[in-house]
C-alpha cells in the first residue's frame, strides 16, 4: 500500500477532477472530505468495507421489496431471466417461447455483437481464428464433473471427517465465516458473503424446477433428492455466495467470446464442495434454483443495477462472471446487505444499456414491471421487487454489460477510487462521472488490440485480487 499521507481538501479535491469553478460552492457542501489517501486509496479486507460503503439491515438490500407479493418463483409457469426464457405447454414440460426463439434467432442471424465491434473499431474484421481458438481453449477444462444435488461429483469421493479418524469440525460462526472464506479464496474465489435463510431468505430459493418438482424445506437430517421432491433440511440454515471473475482484461475485448469465467467457476465449484463435505458439513449445490444477482444483494456481495442479470460490485464493477450458491448446515454469521451508490448511479449513466447491440437493457429507472411490453405481456420477470430487469427476448448473453460497467476500473488508479466515493456520497456528479469512464477509454476496446497487450497472468489483473 502506498505510503503516501496527505489530507485533500473539498476544493483540492474538485480541482484535481476538474470541476473546480462554477458551481465549486454548491458542490463543496456535499463533497466528500478525505482525511487521508490511504484512506481512499486502501482496498477492503474481507469484513470491513470501504468507509463510504453502509452496509444495511438483513434482508433490506438497496431495492424496494413488496414482501406480500414477492414469492418463490413457480418454474412450471416459466423460467425467468434465465438464458432461455420458457413456458409451459402443459404441467411437467416447458418449451421455448415461440416469440422468443424467433426473435432469437434474428438477432443471432444478424450477428449484432461482432457489427456492433465494427462500427465502433472500423479495423476490426471480425474473430479470427486465433480468438476462436483461444476462447475454445478456455472452455475446454470445463470438463470437472459438476456437483449433484447433494454435492456429490462423480468419480471422486469426498472423505468424511469418520475416514480421517477424526471429529466434524467445530468452529464459532464467525471463525467459520473466515475459514470458509479463506479457503474458498485459496480455491480461487474473489468475494465470499453469506445470507441467512429466513423466511424472507427463502423466497429466494425457486418453488421447484422447470419440470415440476418441488423444493421442499422440511425437518429432515440429510437433504435428499426421490422422484417427487428434493429436500432441503431445515437445519441447513446458510446460502453462501463466492463469487470468481471473468477474465479481466479479455472481457472487454468484446465481443469475443470468453469462457473463461464459467471455466474457472465450474474448478471453485468442486472445490468448495469437497471442502465442505470433508469438514462434515452438508453441501447443497443451489446454483441451479436460486437467483445469482438477487443472493449477491441479500449477501452484501453486489447490488442490484441497471445490468439486471448480473450483480454490480462496487470494487469489481460486471466482472464476476460466476456467483456460485451453495446451502449449508456449518454455522456462519451472515454478512449484510451494502449500499456503495450503484442503484443510484445506475439512474444516471445506463453506459451498459448503451452498449448493448441487442437492445436488451432497460434505459428507464427502476420499476415493478417490466419495461419492455412484450414480455410484460406474458408477466415473463419476478415479480414484488421496483427494479430493473433484463429484455430475456432479446439478450443472446454477448458480454458486452459485463465489459462496460464505469465500477470495473480495478485500483491501479487513483481517479477510480475517488469516483467510487464521490458517488457514494452524492449523486450530483454521476453524470459526469458516466461520461469521463467512456471518454478515457475504460470500456469496450477493439478485440484486435487484445494480442498486441501485456496480459496478466492467468487471466485476472492484480488490482482486482483483493
Amino acid at each position: 500500500m502506498s505510503k503516501f499521507h496527505s489530507t485533500i481538501s473539498r476544493r483540492e479535491f474538485m480541482k484535481g477532477i476538474g470541476l473546480a469553478g462554477a458551481g465549486l460552492g454548491a458542490a463543496a457542501v456535499v463533497a466528500p472530505n478525505f482525511h487521508d489517501l490511504d484512506e481512499v486509496t486502501s482496498s477492503s479486507a474481507q469484513f470491513k468495507h470501504p468507509w463510504y460503503v453502509k452496509e444495511r439491515e438483513y434482508d433490506d438490500p438497496t431495492l424496494e421489496i413488496d414482501w406480500n407479493v414477492f414469492e418463490r418463483v413457480d418454474r412450471t409457469r416459466k423460467v425467468l431471466g434465465s438464458r432461455f426464457p420458457l413456458t409451459a405447454t402443459n404441467g411437467t414440460h416447458a418449451t421455448l417461447h415461440p416469440e422468443i426463439a424467433k426473435y432469437r434467432a434474428m438477432k443471432q442471424e444478424e450477428n449484432r455483437d461482432i457489427e456492433y465491434m465494427k462500427e465502433k473499431f472500423p479495423s476490426y474484421q471480425g474473430p479470427s481464428l486465433r480468438d476462436y481458438s483461444l476462447t475454445g481453449a478456455s472452455g475446454a477444462s470445463r470438463k470437472l464433473p459438476s456437483p449433484n444435488y447433494i454435492g456429490e461429483m462423480d468419480g471422486v469421493n469426498i472423505p468424511s471427517p469418520a475416514d480421517r479418524g477424526l471429529a466434524k469440525w467445530q468452529g464459532t460462526p464467525e471463525e467459520n465465516l473466515q475459514t470458509i472464506t479463506n479457503a474458498f479464496k485459496f480455491f480461487g474465489a474473489t468475494r465470499v458473503r453469506v445470507m441467512e435463510l429466513t423466511d424472507k431468505g427463502k423466497k429466494l430459493v425457486y418453488k421447484n424446477s422447470t419440470g415440476g418438482k418441488p423444493y421442499n424445506f422440511k425437518d429432515a437430517d440429510q437433504p435428499e433428492e426421490t422422484d417427487s421432491e428434493y429436500v432441503i433440511p431445515n437445519t441447513a440454515r446458510y446460502l453462501i455466495n463466492y463469487a470468481c471473475l471473468e477474465a479481466t482484461d479479455h472481457v472487454r475485448q468484446a465481443p469475443a467470446p470468453t469462457y473463461s469465467g464459467y471455466c474457472h467457476g465450474n474448478k471453485v465449484r468442486n472445490n468448495v464442495h469437497y471442502f465442505l463435505g470433508s469438514m462434515g458439513f452438508m453441501h447443497i449445490e443451489a446454483g441451479g434454483f436460486t437467483p445469482a444477482a438477487g443472493v449477491g444483494a441479500f449477501a452484501g456481495t453486489t447490488e442490484h443495477s441497471r445490468s439486471a442479470m448480473l450483480g454490480t460490485s462496487y470494487s469489481h464493477g460486471n466482472l464476476f462472471r460466476w456467483m456460485g450458491r451453495i446451502i449449508t448446515d456449518m454455522p456462519l454469521t451472515p454478512t449484510k446487505p451494502i449500499d456503495a451508490g450503484i442503484a443510484r448511479f445506475c439512474i444516471d449513466c445506463m453506459t451498459c444499456a448503451h452498449s448493448c447491440p441487442y437492445e436488451s437493457m432497460p434505459l428507464g429507472e427502476q420499476r415493478w414491471d417490466h419495461e419492455n411490453p412484450e414480455e410484460e405481456a406474458i408477466q415473463n420477470y419476478i415479480p414484488g421487487f421496483k427494479g430493473w430487469r433484463l429484455f430475456n427476448f432479446r439478450c443472446p448473453r454477448c458480454k458486452n454489460c459485463h465489459g462496460a460497467c464505469v465500477f470495473n476500473g480495478g485500483n491501479e488508479a487513483i481517479i477510480h477510487n475517488i469516483v467510487r466515493t464521490t458517488q457514494a456520497i452524492t449523486p450530483i456528479f454521476n453524470g459526469f462521472f458516466a461520461d469521463m469512464e467512456t471518454a478515457f477509454g475504460y470500456g469496450t476496446r477493439n478485440p484486435d488490440d487484445w494480442w498486441q497487450r501485456e496480459v496478466p497472468t492467468f487471466q485476472f489483473d492484480p488490482t482486482y485480487l483483493y
